[in-house]
């Protein structure tokens, strides 16, 4: 009975029936949802269901790293512009001056190895940034990480110069349109950092230091552990993932949109956060979590585009169905539903 009660306070439960009730739901007033084909063009799989997974990778994988950063009592509200960064460089690598080369084409300027690591290199310096005004000059995150959220897009503005550059270089493209094995490459990549994550965080310390230095690091530092370093490692962290995200999204477009790419990314990835069970205060979190989280805002999001929704209602319809798995999710609620169900247990012992 205690394993079964234990097992309904779990907030990560709650954020499993969440998902398979909005599922549900869509299955029930449209049963091609769950409808599954191959394009025989490509050998892609696709359908709402992969459409899901496929559209969650940049949420997913910035929220990967934003488990960490709330583990730790923090935000980082920056990452919606480190992802527009990421693309700017990106770009501006692939074509580098639209003036010299005007007509966007099956190329790039520079290699492509260039292309990839020098945008993800500037993310991870962003995070580190943030992550050493936080850790050692003590910043409250949201002030510090304000900085890079106002200036990331300037920066990427500069390096493109205020244009929008677009390509159709093909290994680019891959990134965010090809596939692999069956599925959609931004599926296979989000899967990779995500297990990648999880060993890092469960297969050594580093998980367990955060959640020390999110409980209390004060405490921590007496025993020890150098809390800024932790932090500066997170947020580094977080910039790194933030700059594959960008990465995806450029290549999805073709193209870097200074102005629109990434645009509410830092709530989305929070909301991610703590719709799979990670507490805002600090200390224990859930990776798996997380990514149920993730899909269950790109579920709702696909939902209300499936069947139509006006877009001027579709902020509020979203709204609204996150509002309930939260209130589901919520301290009082699970506990309130343990106790029910352990009572009704114990009446059936009893008559039994």
């Amino acid at each position: 009975m205690k394993s079964k009660e234990s097992f309904l306070k779990n907030k990560l439960t709650w954020a499993i029936i969440a998902e398979l009730l909005i599922l549900l739901v869509a299955g029930i007033l449209r049963p091609e949802f769950f409808s599954l084909e191959i394009n025989p063009t490509t050998g892609m799989l696709y359908g709402s269901l992969v459409d899901i997974i496929n559209r969650s990778a940049e949420i997913t994988i910035i929220a990967m790293g934003m488990t960490l950063v709330i583990a730790l009592g923090g935000t980082d509200i920056s990452v919606g512009a480190l992802v527009a960064v990421a693309g700017a460089f990106a770009l501006k690598f692939l074509r580098w001056d639209v003036t010299l080369y005007p007509t966007p084409g099956d190329y790039t300027i520079y290699p492509f190895i260039i292309v990839i690591a020098v945008p993800l290199i500037i993310c991870t310096l962003m995070g580190l940034f943030n992550g050493l005004l936080i850790g050692k000059l003590k910043l409250q995150p949201i002030i510090a990480t304000l900085i890079l959220m106002v200036a990331g897009r300037g920066i990427a503005q500069i390096a493109t110069n205020g244009k929008q550059f677009t390509t159709g270089y093909t290994p680019y493209r891959f990134i965010g349109q090809g596939s692999f094995l069956g599925l959609p490459f931004p599926i296979i990549i989000t899967i990779v950092v995500c297990a990648a994550m999880m060993i890092f965080v469960r297969k050594t310390a580093f998980g367990t230091f955060v959640e020390s230095v999110g409980v209390n690091p004060s405490a921590s530092r007496v025993t020890g552990l150098k809390s800024s370093r932790i932090i500066i490692i997170v947020y580094t962290l977080t910039g790194l993932l933030s700059g594959i995200a960008g990465l995806i999204y450029s290549s999805r477009i073709a193209s870097c949109d200074s102005n629109n790419a990434g645009v509410n990314y830092e709530m989305d990835a929070i909301l991610a956060v703590v719709l799979g069970g990670t507490s805002m205060t600090g200390g224990k979190f859930s990776m798996t979590g997380t990514i149920i989280g993730s899909l269950i805002i790109r579920t709702i999001t696909t939902l209300v585009y499936y069947f139509g929704i006006t877009s001027e209602s579709i902020m509020a319809f979203k709204a609204a169905i996150i509002l309930v798995v939260i209130v589901i999710q919520s301290e009082p609620v699970r506990k309130k539903l343990a106790t029910m169900q352990a009572r009704k247990q114990k009446v059936g012992e009893l008559r039994g």
